[in-house]
């Protein structure tokens, strides 16, 4: 590896300011995608991810709203772009398109869009775009599928514009095999706006500061982030670092391991041991989102100041075994792909916490998602995502820092959002009393929520979940105890296996009630070192009742 100088050199203000404006450009991306797509897994829960790439796909710089996952993902798909359609057969207006999992973002609901940046007939730049549609046809349960051909439509690398047109049968192909078209279509087409604005940014940038192209910037920036994760990793002591986890799975658990090797400047992670792929259920992860659940936390570690680019991933190779749960082989079921992958941060952190322990968090409650779709009388159809996240795990010297999504970006949906899009009424949504890990630092709170059909309405209603921690709670670290299990009821009685395997409920009545019990996060150190007044503070707060 080459680690000297860029060719080009910038002073150190105006490095930090161009930087900061490609920065700006990808969030001025991201603010449009937001504003202009319809659903509420984009508008409001705010899964999705842009970034400017230089022109040999590479990141450059990405929004700061992005999703985490995807910023190893989309110079992964660009470049897989290139592979089919070379630099030398694109034209200025062409938009690639693809959900292909092995090569975008682990399943099939996230759909990448790619535009080439054009300046005096060539390529300067990319500006993708990944975000996570609405709908992708396939089962509404995905923890029922058998494989990837029972998850939705397969979009392979396409052109979706073609020198400005768009290609009508794309669009139509898309349209036929997706349940509310219009609002899948618009929020793809939120994407491609975003895209060109970006792109028509770039162009400006590069007028302003009187350059041809961004190589020699991208270079630069690249290169200082790269050292950055370099002198983090040899900061740390060389060796070898091991650690297992179990977590839930789908009727038997799964087992994950890690075997991470820190040598100089430089470290690996192999996923050997890690369970077989399996057959059902969606719980498998393809091997690029493995590898982006992998580089994320190990950014977070390492190198959490410096903004990430591809230099940020040179320093880390991530390995596992073909077949494997974490590098499944095609075609796979993976739509819930996160019950996998969302643990590989637990796994890493349990492995670098003796040498890293002022780091590392205990264990978190995760994301939780309930899905409501379904046909008005009029004949309409609703849907809808409601995600809420569970607490965040305690850290040496804080306590969880709250009920966001981690290691996702995406927010928590508002309730109003959920009952302005389909027939539901939130009765209950609240901080749970008891739901945290103790520890001398405490993991945060987690969440209860309950949904009830709205009253009057005619129709039955159909809530679609896929739960996470129901057998395997947030660890805690250094002593500090784990939090709870997840918990769902159906009108005050817990649901069976067979209805949590189904992965939906039905709300018949209006005195039906779907109620979930999201957990907190992990505690780390030990409960009876806890500082006096934070206990007395706990308690006086009423979310932590001794002796309960």
């Amino acid at each position: 590896m080459n680690h000297s100088q860029p060719d080009q050199q910038f002073d150190p203000i105006s490095l930090e300011i161009m930087w900061s404006r490609l920065i700006g450009i990808a969030d001025e991306m991201w603010t449009t995608v937001l504003r202009t797509a319809v659903s509420t897994i984009i508008g409001a829960a705010q899964d999705f991810g842009c970034e400017i790439l230089d022109a040999n796909g590479s990141s450059l710089s990405h929004s700061n709203r992005s999703m985490p996952v995807f910023n190893l993902v989309m110079p992964n798909v660009a470049r897989k772009v290139l592979e089919k359609y070379p630099k030398e057969t694109m034209k200025p207006g062409d938009v690639y398109v693809t959900n292909d999992p092995w090569v975008c973002a682990g399943h099939l609901d996230d759909i990448a869009t790619v535009t080439p940046v054009f300046r005096d007939g060539s390529i300067v730049a990319f500006t993708v775009v990944v975000a996570h549609t609405s709908s992708i046809g396939g089962s509404l349960s995905t923890r029922t599928v058998r494989d990837l051909y029972e998850e939705g439509i397969q979009i392979p690398i396409l052109k979706l514009y073609d020198q400005g047109e768009p290609v009508d049968e794309v669009f139509a192909f898309i349209h036929e095999n997706v349940r509310m078209p219009e609002m899948v279509l618009t929020d793809v087409e939120a994407q491609v706006t975003a895209n060109e604005l970006g792109a028509r940014r770039i162009l400006a940038f590069l007028d302003e500061y009187s350059m041809s192209d961004l190589s020699g910037l991208a270079e630069t920036v690249q290169h200082y982030s790269e050292r950055a994760m370099r002198r983090a990793i040899q900061d740390l002591p060389d060796g070898v670092y091991e650690n297992e986890v179990e977590i839930d799975g789908l009727g038997d658990p799964v087992t994950l391991r890690c075997r991470i090797e820190l040598s100089g400047d430089a470290l690996s992670i192999d996923y050997a041991g890690s369970d077989p792929q399996r057959p059902r259920g969606g719980i498998n992860s393809t091997l690029i989102y493995t590898q982006a659940h992998t580089v994320y936390p190990l950014k977070c570690l390492l190198s959490p100041d410096v903004p990430a680019n591809e230099g940020t991933f040179r320093p880390i190779a991530v390995t596992a075994p073909d077949g494997s749960i974490l590098n499944c082989r095609k075609p796979a079921s993976v739509g819930s792909r996160t019950r996998t992958g969302w643990h590989i941060h637990s796994l890493l952190f349990g492995a670098l916490e003796r040498i890293m322990p002022d780091r590392v968090q205990a264990g978190n409650g995760l994301m939780n998602s309930v899905r409501v779709y379904g046909q008005e009388p009029d004949g309409e159809f609703y849907n809808a995502h409601f995600f809420i996240a569970g607490g965040r795990g305690a850290s040496k010297g804080r306590d969880g820092i709250g009920r966001n999504c981690f290691p996702s970006s995406a927010r928590n949906v508002p309730v109003e959002v959920l009952e302005l899009r389909t027939p539901v009424l939130v009765r209950i949504r609240s901080l749970r009393p008891n739901s945290a890990g103790m520890g001398q630092w405490r993991g945060a709170f987690g969440h209860q929520f309950e949904l009830s059909r709205l009253p009057g309405y005619p129709e039955p209603v159909n809530c679609f979940f896929d739960p996470d921690r129901l057998r395997f709670p947030p660890r805690g670290l250094a002593g500090g105890e784990d939090g709870p299990r997840s918990a769902l009821y159906r009108n005050g009685a817990h649901l069976t296996p067979d209805e949590i395997a189904a992965g939906s409920t039905t709300l018949a009545n209006d005195d039906d009630r779907f109620e979930w019990h999201v957990p907190g996060g992990g505690g780390y150190g030990p409960p009876e070192h806890r500082d006096s007044t934070e206990q007395q503070r706990d308690e006086d707060s009423g979310l932590v009742c001794r002796g309960t």
